[in-house]
């Protein structure tokens, strides 16, 4: 009886949950970031984004004041005037000894009329400025963009090596396990061992290194994202490239057309080019006359008077009117140079569009040839790994007949490794180039935010 209850004591504690533990979920799987999740999660939190927004808010003032500067300039004054002693009476025009206090009061308003259209193309200056900035903050977030896949490729690719790595160590320690057994039998030479121990140690260090490459990529990755270096980032290798590397034709010619009308490089160094333009008229302008338009009024109040503020506020009231004509002759010759600065910048930012025009065709047909050769590179890869695979199991089974060295097994197995690199290599590389293409043809890198 005694036995009997212990053996359902222990049943019992086996099938029960501990206490505490009855309702206790599994753990979550950690979050695996896609490359777009970690390119917008780092464009977004860039110190470099923020100055740049920065920049962007100051073009838009430019632009408000540049539209208020067309507005007529308006000014009120008010002045209190105490006298005492020998004094003219502002109502007699007379000598009075009285003390007095009076206030005086005036607005006045001037417009300019014409001044070389300076305030129209300051105008137009200034949102093409504002313009210029948009594009460079979308180049900048492209930049970012671009470092951000690199980083991520980088890590990709160390953590396919790992895995790599891993395979490679867990090979080896079969192949010593079966030697070991072989040379315990006296079927294997006692060197044989060593050389599989050395095979084994070369894998382990191989991994150690690939792991230590890892966590270094991984910090560089936060960095770029500007990620908290105390939380946990997994990345989902695989939205680097979702499909087998497969070359299409791309015509280097449209998408360079396309490129040069869409790419923010280019808009910006457009708008740069019409900026400078402008800018070079708003200095033109400045060697024709001017012309404004003025006018005020203005009262006053005496306390000595006889006649109450508001009659006083209406009998001294005085009004004016009238146009000013401003015709420029000699600065010694500043106006002069500052067209001529002007002309100057407009012809080098012509200069600069042109380069960069042929920095973006440069761009666009390597872009091509590598996405070709990533292609090209990844199918030749896939074929050798395929060949030394076959090649190290031929091997492996004339080694157990004695047919090869262990030299030719070692020889097969590194040779299965550096194949295995060569196409996680090329795979992740045809991706960064296929993402590049689909750049150059409209795709954002990032997705798009309020600059």
């Amino acid at each position: 009886m005694i036995r009997f209850n212990l053996v359902i004591g222990l049943l019992l504690v086996l099938l029960l949950p501990a206490r505490g533990q009855e309702n206790t979920p599994a753990a979550a799987p950690a979050k695996k970031w896609t490359l777009q999740e970690c390119i917008d999660y780092g464009v977004e939190r860039s110190f470099e984004m923020a100055r740049q927004k920065l920049v962007n808010r100051k073009e838009n003032m430019n632009l408000r004041d540049a539209y208020l500067n067309i507005l007529p300039e308006v000014d009120a004054g008010s002045g209190l005037n105490y006298a005492f002693g020998r004094t003219i009476d502002p109502n007699t025009n007379t000598y009075s000894t009285e003390r007095s206090m009076s206030n005086s009061y005036s607005v006045g308003a001037s417009v300019g009329l014409f001044s070389g259209f300076a305030s129209v193309n300051n105008i137009r200056y200034n949102r093409v400025s504002k313009l210029k900035g948009l594009e460079e903050s979308e180049k900048l977030a492209n930049d970012i963009a671009v470092r951000i896949m690199q980083a991520f490729y980088d890590l990709a690719y160390a953590e396919g090596l790992i895995a790599i790595s891993e395979e490679q160590v867990e090979n080896a320690k079969l192949q010593l396990k079966r030697m070991q057994r072989q040379h315990e039998l006296g079927i294997k030479p006692k060197s044989d061992l060593f050389d599989i121990q050395a095979q084994l140690a070369e894998s382990e260090y191989n991994l150690i290194s690939n792991q230590n490459t890892r966590e270094t990529n991984l910090i560089n990755l936060k960095q770029l994202m500007n990620y908290a270096d105390d939380q946990e980032l997994a990345i989902n290798a695989n939205s680097l490239i979702e499909s087998l590397p497969v070359f299409s034709d791309v015509k280097t010619e449209e998408l360079f057309l396309k490129a040069r009308e869409e790419l923010p490089q280019m808009l910006a160094a457009q708008h740069d080019m019409r900026a400078a333009k402008l800018n070079f008229y708003i200095k033109k302008g400045q060697l024709l006359p001017s012309i404004s338009m003025n006018g005020s009024i203005n009262t006053r109040y005496n306390d000595n008077a006889a006649d109450v503020f508001h009659t006083q506020f209406k009998d001294n009231t005085g009004k004016s009117f009238g146009f000013n004509i401003n015709i420029p002759i000699f600065y010694g010759l500043t106006r002069q140079s500052s067209v001529s600065k002007a002309k100057y910048d407009y012809q080098t930012a012509q200069i600069r569009y042109n380069e960069m025009e042929q920095s973006v065709y440069k761009e666009v047909r390597l872009a091509v040839q590598d996405l070709k050769a990533a292609t090209q590179e990844f199918n030749m890869a896939l074929r050798k790994e395929d060949f030394s695979s076959q090649s190290y199991s031929a091997n492996q089974k004339k080694y157990e007949q004695g047919l090869v060295t262990i030299i030719d097994l070692n020889t097969s197995d590194n040779n299965l490794l550096k194949a295995k690199h060569d196409v996680l290599k090329a795979k992740l590389t045809y991706g960064i180039k296929k993402r590049m293409i689909e750049f150059y043809t409209g795709t954002p890198l990032q997705t798009r935010i309020q600059y």
